[in-house]
């Protein structure tokens, strides 16, 4: 038997030997990435606000470029689900039927704030 055919079977002897120890290592391994994944993953923080809020509107004009969806994304709050159902509501506030607004018109846009005592 040469050399290499020496080393390969000492290579294989210490794999088999050794087998049970790498399964429960890899095992661990496995179980501490799962738990630390999760753990950091499920943490949430939420802010809770210090009064309450009410429902204002405001008019704004239509300035040139201006969609729903831009002036929307520039005055919705946390107390809407979603940035489509805001734009319903400006849609619904402005009685209109489609979402096409004109440069220099005028719109109701909803939005919250913090209520002064």
């Amino acid at each position: 038997m040469n050399r290499t055919t020496s080393i390969m079977m000492e290579g294989q002897n210490y794999y088999q030997s050794n087998k049970k120890r790498i399964w429960i290592l890899g095992i661990a391994v496995l179980f501490l990435l799962v738990f630390f994944s999760v753990s950091f993953i499920t943490k949430t923080v939420t802010a809770q606000r210090a009064g309450e809020r009410v429902k204002l509107v405001t008019s704004i004009e239509v300035e040139k470029g201006d969609t729903l969806w831009s002036i929307a994304s520039e005055y919705i709050s946390d107390e809407y689900h979603d940035i489509h159902d805001y734009i319903d509501e400006i849609m619904d506030s402005n009685n209109m039927h489609s979402d096409e607004i004109h440069t220099g018109n005028y719109i109701i846009v909803p939005y919250y704030a913090d209520a002064s005592n």
